[in-house]
């Protein structure tokens, strides 16, 4: 940690109650910043960054100089007027609001879902993951937490799954020796009882609404073969956690998007489908367990615990795009990750991120050689749209980023070619595009 550097303090409020004071924090890492996910009756409406101490009635100002917008847009939707000025005491609203009104009138008709966790030997860390799924504000007889224990080498994970399913009845073990998240993954969608399956990692806290607002998702978008969702940091302590949001993280955006093949193309995004991460990120992201089967699970040669490293959450997103489903991005679905803390771990992510990135497009061409010439076709455009300042993957560079990640990206991505034939080789290839026979006649 550089001596410039400061922690910034990570935290919410909800534009309902009153604003409080924010004190900084001394000591010898003191918080002089704070992040602060500002919210109106649950709904996430933005991040603000606000220098520390700073008193209600200067943060509510605060609030209102950056989000006003959207404060506004919400009060519409509810059918409430909007405040004359920013208000620190909290903006009154009938009980319940429609939007809540609406919320609670779906839990009482909210589906059976499962909530699948891949995990190896981070037991503690994976506790507070299940619990805050437990925790989640949905009926719990139609709640349950699957636990995939990937190529363990003790029996940790079991004991705690044991203990968690004896005190609650709603928490399953399953062991999967092959490592990798995929592997995982795909031992956990043979035991999925549930039509819908809900997939995180133990490096999360999802937040209270997370399982129904995945599924309100899901029931809104019949065509939905996925919905991801909001990724936020749950701690921005070190300078390898900044850098990593600056990187691009796995937020993206406040605002509901719906992605096809159809008339829901973003016309900002000359490489669309095959822009890694635009679809989400695997953190947070589910699934209609029908579809997800039926395109093929997972490839067990991409990903975590693999020769590619990365490219395994991309690559079922763009698959599930290109087998004629919608994806969803949901913003009310929130989770929390704690980014990697140090530097070196950033350095061996972002290399990862790289190696799987080329990873992916090579399997998807070589499954399905008629995808290389829209692939081809973008790429031109893409390369330059990823240049750009604008590219969201470099909107939130600042000037202390490390210009060195760029090129680990880069060899990473050199590697990637190698590290998929290795993977291939090693686990084989995997089916794609079941159903789907005349995408390519649609990508462009």
């Amino acid at each position: 940690m550089t001596a410039t550097f400061t922690p910034i303090k990570v935290l919410e409020l909800d534009l309902e109650r009153a604003l409080p004071d924010l004190p900084g924090t001394t000591g010898e890492h003191p918080h002089r910043r704070a992040q602060v996910l500002v919210r109106l009756h649950d709904e996430p409406l933005g991040v603000i960054r606000v220098e520390l101490p700073i008193l209600g009635h200067e943060l509510a100002g605060a609030v209102w100089r950056e989000l006003g917008s959207e404060i506004d847009r919400h009060l519409r939707e509810d059918g409430l007027g909007s405040p004359s000025e920013p208000a620190s005491d909290g903006i009154a609203a009938p009980s319940p609001p429609r939007c809540l009104q609406a919320r609670d009138a779906f839990l009482e008709r909210a589906p059976e879902i499962t909530a699948l966790i891949p995990s190896r030997e981070r037991p503690e860390r994976l506790r507070r993951c299940v619990e805050s799924i437990l925790a989640c504000e949905y009926p719990s007889e139609r709640i349950e937490v699957l636990v995939v224990d990937n190529a363990p080498e003790g029996n940790r994970t079991e004991r705690l799954v044991q203990e968690l399913e004896k005190a609650t009845g709603r928490v399953r073990y399953a062991r999967e020796d092959v490592p990798g998240s995929a592997s995982a993954r795909n031992r956990g969608l043979t035991l999925v009882r549930t039509p819908l399956v809900a997939m995180t990692d133990d490096d999360v806290i999802v937040d209270r609404h997370w399982l129904t607002e995945v599924a309100r998702a899901f029931d809104a978008y019949p065509r939905a073969g996925a919905v991801s969702g909001l990724l936020l940091p749950a701690a921005l302590d070190t300078e390898a956690q900044v850098w990593f949001e600056q990187y691009g993280g796995f937020g993206r955006g406040f605002r509901r998007r719906v992605f096809d093949l159809g008339d829901h193309r973003p016309p900002d995004e000359p490489l669309y489908p095959w822009n890694a991460g635009l679809f989400g990120t695997g953190n947070n992201f589910s699934f209609r367990t029908d579809m997800i089967r039926d395109i093929g699970g997972f490839d067990p040669a991409l990903g975590n615990g693999t020769p590619a490293l990365g490219g395994v959450d991309s690559e079922v997103l763009l698959r599930t795009i290109l087998n004629g489903h919608q994806i969803v991005y949901e913003p009310r679905a929130i989770a929390h990750h704690m980014h990697r803390p140090d530097y070196e771990a950033l350095k061996r992510q972002v290399y990862a991120y790289g190696a799987g990135l080329v990873a992916y497009y090579l399997k998807t061409i070589l499954a399905e050689p008629r995808f290389a010439l829209d692939f081809a076709r973008k790429l031109p455009a893409g390369i330059r749209w990823m240049r750009s300042p604008d590219a969201h993957i470099n909107r939130y560079k600042q000037d202390d980023y490390p210009g060195e990640l760029a090129w680990i990206e880069r060899r990473g991505m050199l590697y990637g070619p190698l590290a998929y034939a290795r993977s291939r080789r090693k686990f084989g290839s995997h089916p794609v595009y079941r159903r789907r026979r005349d995408a390519a006649r649609v990508l462009g």
